[in-house]
């Protein structure tokens, strides 16, 4: 074989003709005439569309253009606007979503690509990261190529050399892969495209699965700084920080930048949430509380108990510790005990399952137990296995007396004696001047952070698979504040949504996927708890235990989409593919991120 003809063996080919391949018609979207074939971009310049994909040379694709001979609109048969139109089985031959079959572009990605790329973009936002896998493909084709050509003439023992290869680019590939920034523009606009069957673009998917957050029992707020820095334009608009809300669920029910810490930065955004039919708390968490409870109890009612977030009471503390010092690290692990211990139970069938090895396939002794709780493997591995229990004020005030003078290097007079001691190192203490009035203040509020509900409705529990070896329920706190809790965890995941100095609208429709994929995930894993009415706990058992808090689908409006078409060909409404689809509730107006703080500069 020659090694022209080697060089394209095995690449595709696709002629995107729908009257010719499907026979359906394609009607004019300006006066819905019947759009008729003219001619395909090979016929008339003697190019081909290239679709990029991950495991090779792109596909190419002969698109024919179409026009009406009333109105005289031209449209390609690739385009995205068109690709929606068509039923699923007709639509799916096309190796391009309707979403980023942009228009004015010289090229596609593929679905596959398309669903890696949704991944990626969320967490990382890197559009070279992108681009160099496409790349890659191509060179990589073309090595193995090359090796098997000289491969197959070394087998079947050829005198003479093997034939010159083919040149890989402008020869064996005519095209190249967008860039990062063509992939990063292309992500921002196809955010905003309405190019999809169910009509709705992922910008206000997104938007509205966050309005449609509620809550019944306790939700948290607070400010991040840190993803201000995701817009290059934070200074123009005005952004300082982000005010964010958590439920007890776990979900994230308002997110919005705002010029200012202060609570009138923020009335609009918290008016606009407690006007939702199903926003009805009756506590909330607050890092100054008992601050401003006087507005707060106006939105949502004078029986709304406060309470101080749990993270924010111990962070008074640990703010003023020294961080050089070699015992902070043993401080800062002991000071969450004084606060809240674990559940006598739980514990108890956590130290089983360690010492029986159920739990991670190596068997612990006590003294590796000891070890491993002053780790954050502990934390991380073993903590959600175990419900944690507020202690009582007057026993909490003692508890920080005790941790105290165990870390202090100096006493007063009449005073209990010192346990600490200064840093070998450098010679000082672990403790500043303001820690004494920071342990004095959290004393003070130590009633501010007792859990309003009883115990029992601070937690829900998860099941154990019945494929998971060490048969433990996991917890699912309801506290909706502190680091092991959603609030501060949802900080720390959305520093990581996009990169630094983005646009505007592109680090908003990042943060917003981030948003709606962090709700959805804690949604799937509240289906799993023994409260739950939904069929899936029986259908554990068929899932690998490592995978059932992974979701399958993120956008519920596409699993509708496919049980209005079952339901379009026959199927009861019963008997649908996805029962646990949920429905989308209307857009109320509520917008999220730099949207609410450049609305409200306008006005």
């Amino acid at each position: 074989m020659s090694p022209s003809c080697h060089s394209t063996v095995g690449q595709k080919l696709s002629h995107v003709d729908w009257p010719t391949r499907h026979g359906v018609n394609v009607h004019c979207p300006c006066c819905s005439d019947i759009l008729t074939d003219d001619m395909t971009n090979f016929s008339k310049n003697k190019i081909l569309f290239p679709v990029f994909q991950l495991d090779g040379p792109p596909m190419w694709c002969m698109v024919m253009s179409m026009t009406c001979t009333s109105c005289r609109h031209r449209a390609a048969a690739n385009s995205g606007d068109m690709l929606c139109r068509f039923p699923g089985h007709v639509r799916s031959s096309h190796p391009a979503e309707t979403k980023c079959a942009l228009d004015n572009k010289n090229c596609h990605i593929s679905q596959s690509v398309t669903h890696v790329f949704d991944l990626l973009m969320p967490t990382h936002g890197n559009g070279d990261l992108c681009s160099k896998p496409l790349c890659n493909a191509i060179n990589w084709s073309h090595m193995k190529r090359a090796q098997n050509c000289c491969s197959f003439c070394k087998a079947a023992g050829r005198k003479e050399p093997p034939p010159a290869c083919v040149e890989k680019d402008c020869a064996c590939v005519a095209a190249c892969p967008p860039l990062g920034d063509g992939i990063r523009d292309a992500c921002d606009v196809a955010s905003s495209s309405n190019n999809a069957p169910w009509m709705i673009s992922d910008h206000d998917w997104h938007a509205r699965e966050t309005q449609g957050v509620a809550c019944d029992l306790i939700f948290a707020q607070d400010h991040a700084f840190e993803v201000t820095k995701n817009c290059f334009q934070n200074k123009q608009i005005g952004a300082a920080a982000l005010w964010d809300v958590s439920t007890e669920a776990g979900e994230i029910a308002s997110a919005v930048l705002v010029p200012s810490t202060k609570t009138a930065a923020c009335a609009h955004a918290a008016t606009q949430m407690s006007r939702r039919p199903s926003f009805n708390p009756s506590a909330k968490h607050r890092n100054n509380w008992p601050a401003m409870n006087d507005f707060w109890r106006l939105l949502f009612g004078l029986s709304l108990q406060g309470r101080l977030g749990l993270f924010h009471h111990t962070q008074r503390i640990t703010m003023t510790l020294k961080k050089n010092h070699t015992d902070h690290f043993l401080a800062t692990s002991h000071l969450p005990t004084c606060i809240c211990h674990h559940n006598l139970e739980d514990h108890e069938n956590l130290l089983r399952a360690s010492k029986e090895g159920s739990l991670s396939g190596t068997k612990h002794s006590d003294q590796d137990m000891q070890n491993l709780r002053s780790t954050k493997h502990f934390r991380q591995r073993c903590d959600k296995h175990s419900r944690k229990e507020m202690r009582l004020p007057h026993v909490l005030c003692s508890k920080l007396d005790d941790w105290f003078d165990r870390h202090k290097c100096s006493v007063s007079d009449n005073a209990r004696p010192a346990g600490g001691r200064k840093d070998p190192n450098t010679g000082e203490t672990l403790f500043t001047p303001e820690t004494k009035e920071a342990i004095r203040n959290c004393k003070e509020k130590a009633k501010c952070v007792q859990h309003p509900p009883p115990l029992d409705q601070m937690h829900d529990t998860i099941k154990p698979s019945p494929n998971a070896a060490h048969q433990l329920n996991e917890c699912v706190a309801c506290r909706g504040e502190s680091c092991l809790d959603p609030l501060e965890a949802f900080h720390n995941m959305l520093e990581h949504f996009g990169n630094c100095g983005m646009r505007s609208t592109l680090a908003d429709n990042l943060n917003l996927t981030g948003t709606a994929t962090c709700n959805l995930t804690m949604r799937h894993k509240r289906r799993l708890t023994s409260s739950s009415l939904t069929p899936e706990n029986p259908d554990q058992k068929k899932t690998p235990a490592a995978f059932e808090s992974l979701v399958s689908c993120f956008n519920h409006s596409e699993l509708a989409h496919a049980n209005r078409i079952a339901v379009d060909a026959g199927a009861a409404p019963d008997n649908v593919p996805f029962e646990n689809a949920e429905t989308l509730l209307p857009d109320n107006g509520e917008r999220f991120f730099s949207d609410c703080l450049i609305w409200k500069n306008t006005i």
